[in-house]
């Protein structure tokens, strides 16, 4: 019962990048004017703490030349952290939880360690085989994000209310709410001690987009869409980028609208998509990948991308976006963003074979379909697999895969 980490990345690609913001936000708290305004009430955290290189979390993750995913037999059956090894391919079992009735909570990887808050308990796991440490937790945490030093959940009952961030201390299990801006729609941990926003700014508040919906649709109109470097530690905020909130109007009645893809190095990748709104939808002439400076400045055109209905997915190296796969074609097309140049693998196709994980060794962790419609993964050199080869090393999978 293994999840697959590129069917929920490109799950929640397509829900952020495909669905208008605007059904996503909603009346929430009152929405600031400008960035330095924009931060909840002074009852929110205020003091500093060390924030660390901030990475992602989730049910499947990876640290250089590892990969890290759940395993559970059945229901009836207790959880286990399975280990792979991307350098030999073989799988084996990390630890396995006691209780069957566990309920779903993320992996937090940092060097040495892993860490996995459950219920109200946080398990601290050596990957050295030491012995497992837990901690009492004030609640209940979903962790996003994490750093060395705690872990970050963006925190709230759905979009109809402002939801904030709060921080978990690994050293003294205390749960902190965080200084956070209103009407932020979506964020990106980019291994860097601060967080990208996206959010929404607006001159007043914007009506309850459940039970005002004309009006929300005519107040989000003249609303701004902001990317902002966040500061979590003191809640401030530095531009990146703004625009209208339906995109840079062009003199001959089209937008363009930028969507952010990821950070590699020290520049910032978005999603460029030239459209014209009309009856009865919305048309995509055509999207290119552009880049800029991390403060926005510097803007930069790397490529042409794929137009139509469905832009690229993204393929991350640990926090740094390293490939932009178009799926329109076959065999699928995929755009390093390191040597700034299209490639056509020679075993990419969506009904045989796709990539799904870049684990930070030089290999390319992919799944390939069985004759009876089962998946079985394997390991291939990144570098060969762009220049076309077919070759791959199965996983040994533990426990070990039958038919």
């Amino acid at each position: 019962m293994k999840k697959s980490l590129f069917v929920l990345l490109s799950l929640a690609f397509c829900l952020t990048a495909c669905t208008p913001a605007a059904s996503q936000s909603t009346g929430e708290a009152p929405v600031t004017a400008t960035a330095e305004a924009a931060t909840t009430e002074d009852s929110a955290e205020t003091s500093t703490f060390p924030v660390g290189s901030l990475v992602s979390c989730g049910d499947d993750t990876q640290t250089p030349g590892k990969m890290y995913h759940f395993y559970q037999e059945s229901e009836d059956t207790p959880q286990s952290i399975i280990e792979l090894d991307c350098d030999t391919g073989q799988e084996s079992c990390l630890y396995t939880f006691t209780s069957e009735k566990m309920p779903d909570g993320p992996l937090l990887i940092q060097p040495g360690v892993i860490r996995r808050p459950v219920g109200k308990t946080l398990y601290t796991i050596p990957l050295d085989g030491g012995m497992v440490q837990t901690m009492p937790l004030e609640g209940r945490f979903e962790p996003v994000a994490c750093d060395a030093y705690g872990a970050y959940e963006f925190w709230g009952g759905d979009w109809n209310v402002q939801r904030t961030f709060r921080r978990l201390d690994f050293t003294t299990g205390q749960i902190t709410e965080l200084k956070t801006p209103d009407q932020v729609q979506w964020y990106w941990v980019v291994g860097q001690d601060r967080i990208i926003l996206w959010r929404l700014v607006t001159e007043a508040p914007l009506p309850n987009v459940y039970t005002q919906n004309e009006q929300y649709y005519a107040a989000i109109q003249s609303a701004t869409t902001e990317y902002d470097w966040y500061d979590p530690a003191t809640g401030e905020l530095e531009k990146i980028y703004a625009e209208p909130y339906y995109g840079v109007e062009q003199a001959d009645g089209s937008q363009n609208q930028r969507y952010f893809l990821g950070m590699a190095g020290d520049r910032l990748y978005f999603q460029n998509t030239h459209l014209l709104r009309g009856s009865p939808g919305v048309e995509v002439l055509d999207r290119q990948l552009e880049s800029c400076a991390v403060d926005g400045t510097d803007w930069q055109l790397e490529c042409a991308l794929p137009a139509g209905d469905a832009g690229p997915f993204t393929l991350w190296e640990g926090p740094t976006l390293r490939w932009l796969i178009d799926g329109t074609t076959s065999p699928m097309k995929i755009y390093d963003v390191t040597d700034r140049t299209w490639h056509t693998p020679g075993q990419a196709d969506w009904s045989s074979s796709f990539p799904e994980a870049l684990p930070g060794n030089g290999k390319v962790y992919l799944a390939r379909a069985k004759e009876n419609g089962n998946l079985t993964h394997g390991l291939a050199d990144m570098d060969d697999y762009l220049a076309g080869s077919t070759d791959w090393t199965p996983v040994k999978t533990w426990p070990e895969e039958t038919a």
